[in-house]
């Protein structure tokens, strides 16, 4: 692979960052990951992915920011949820927790399936060449793992979802 495009990249990095920030922290989140990316290229080769790559660590710094820089919300002060917005977030925070605990009850195998898929975002045909198995065979085993991961999620909620 030659040398990365940066103005690309940086582009590619706040279309991603506004796809999962306010639009006021953005540019932070995209310049920040545009520097983490730099400096991992100095001790490392550039991937063979680079868009996904550097997807994933805007993500990660959108998360890193979102960390660094959240209200902490007391539901004494807001016991009245007149405010669809708020209530949603609330509603948001249980379906989180329950994913999370979903996902922890799977097989590490299914677990390391989805991680690649969707935490790296990477996509079927790089998953099946990251894990040395066939394209087709990533492809079942992702759908399996998937319908796993739907199957412990119906049970936490009841039934409800599909």
């Amino acid at each position: 692979m030659g040398p990365l495009d940066w103005e690309f990249m940086h582009r590619q990095c706040l279309r991603e960052a506004r796809r999962l920030a306010p639009p006021a922290d953005a540019a932070d989140i995209a310049q920040e990951a545009l520097i983490r990316a730099w400096k991992s290229l100095q001790t490392a080769e550039a991937p063979d992915h680079p868009v996904a790559w550097l997807r994933t660590i805007v993500r990660r710094e959108a998360m890193r920011h979102r960390a660094r820089n959240g209200v902490a919300i007391s539901l004494d002060e807001h016991g009245d949820f007149a405010d669809r917005a708020a209530s949603k977030r609330l509603e948001l925070l249980d379906l989180q927790v329950d994913v999370r605990r979903a996902v922890r009850s799977l097989t590490p195998q299914d677990r390391k399936l989805l991680a690649l898929r969707y935490v790296d975002d990477l996509t079927q045909p790089a998953v099946a060449l990251a894990l040395g198995i066939p394209e087709g065979t990533a492809k079942v085993r992702l759908h399996r793992a998937r319908g796993r991961l739907q199957q412990v999620l119906s049970q936490h909620d009841g039934g409800e979802r599909r």
